[in-house]
């Protein structure tokens, strides 16, 4: 990306905590990024939707009009069908709302890549938009309450431009949602930071199932991430198999031995199954080997399914498996091509612990009383299980 040299400067003399050397501020909306087939079409919140008819949506990065505009569709304010909203944001990467609009924070040489923070708890991703909204008003002022930005152009050109700013313009996710709230909004924030195209950990699924089980079992559940796709269509799906959970609809049978583990059938040749429709219907090697060991596997694994199918309106978690697996075999370049079994292994872990936690959330159901101390995380209840991580790793 060439700056011109003024402002290529700029970048260079960047010397805030957050907002140093070579890093830019990306606007986080871009051109392309709302799916045509999503219906219906919110204005500032791209890719909005509601998975079948639960209380379970979600979204790409909204402006804060956009924020406002899906609180208003389902009806989240004192004046309205006063519905309550528990709204996540599953962004690891740290973002500002500048004029209204959301912006991220890029290197200058990847300014379409992500900045990983893997393992970066809320607390620290909220410290940190909080240290550049400092950095931002402090560049700033030296440049006459202006601070540079860059768009992106449809035809995927950057352009840098300076945004006119001010203390009250410059707002963390944080601060957004706490002055929506005062504004009459009925919405709850929450920050689980999730790293892009990664499965979350089994302390992310224990974080959510927290913060799930505490809300009113009438709460409409908003799920965000950039794209709205992969991290945000998960979230959903485990809100769903929370939420079936609750209301004891978890398909799974009531015995004693669900969870538990056999020694049979753990063995893994290999991760890709033959015919076209065992890998429609998410027969990997690995998945029949879990359902043959795991107590209950057969049954959350088709509990999982169903609800993958019912919150697939962005994204269908087991179909992009096959999705990968079709451009591995299908890629002649090389790079092109392990970068595709990345995200292959990464989208098949993904849908492996789903099957597993589908099955934990319905033998350990105490997890889903907020008030209840007594029970064992997805964690713990893992480590308790390694032939689960033998099989897949």
């Amino acid at each position: 990306m060439s700056i011109p040299k003024e402002l290529e400067q700029v970048v260079k003399l960047r010397g805030g905590s957050v907002l140093g050397k070579k890093t830019i501020l990306k606007s986080d909306h871009f051109p392309g990024c709302q799916n045509k087939r999503l219906s219906p079409q919110i204005d500032g919140a791209p890719n909005y939707r509601q998975a079948d008819s639960l209380r379970v949506h979600g979204v790409a990065i909204p402006t804060i009009v956009g924020i406002q505009n899906v609180l208003k569709h389902i009806g989240a304010q004192k004046d309205g069908k006063q519905a309550r909203v528990l709204w996540i944001s599953l962004r690891e990467e740290p973002v500002v709302y500048i004029n209204g609009r959301p912006f991220v924070l890029r290197d200058v040489e990847m300014p379409f890549s992500n900045l990983e923070y893997t393992g970066i708890n809320r607390d620290r991703v909220e410290q940190m938009e909080a240290r550049l909204k400092e950095d931002i008003l402090m560049e700033a002022a030296r440049y006459g309450n202006k601070i540079l930005v860059t768009d992106e152009l449809p035809d995927g050109q950057m352009v840098d431009r300076w945004e006119r700013v001010s203390c009250d313009s410059v707002k963390t996710p944080l601060e957004v949602y706490e002055e929506l709230q005062l504004k009459g909004y009925l919405v709850d924030y929450e920050r689980v930071p999730i790293t892009d195209e990664k499965s979350p950990k089994e302390m992310d699924f224990d974080i959510l199932v927290n913060k799930l089980s505490q809300a009113d079992i009438r709460t409409e559940v908003i799920f965000n991430c950039q794209m709205g796709r992969g991290r945000t269509t998960t979230g959903m799906v485990i809100a769903t198999l929370v939420y079936l959970n609750r209301i004891g609809a978890s398909g799974i049978p009531r015995t004693n031995s669900i969870g538990r583990v056999s020694e049979s059938g753990s063995n893994v040749t290999d991760n890709l199954p033959n015919s076209k429709e065992a890998i429609r219907r998410g027969e990997y090697t690995v998945i029949r080997s879990l359902i043959r060991v795991l107590e209950g596997g057969v049954e959350g694994k088709r509990q999982v399914d169903k609800v993958i199918d019912k919150c697939a309106s962005m994204q269908n978690l087991r179909e992009a498996i096959a999705t990968y697996r079709n451009s591995i075999l299908r890629q002649p370049d090389e790079m092109k091509r392990e970068a595709s079994l990345s995200f292959f292994m990464e989208y098949l872990e993904r849908y492996y612990f789903l099957i597993c936690f589908a099955v934990y959330i319905h033998s350990e159901r105490a997890a889903l009383h907020s008030s209840s101390s007594n029970h064992t995380s997805f964690a713990d209840w893992m480590k308790a299980r390694p032939e689960l991580y033998s099989i897949i790793r």
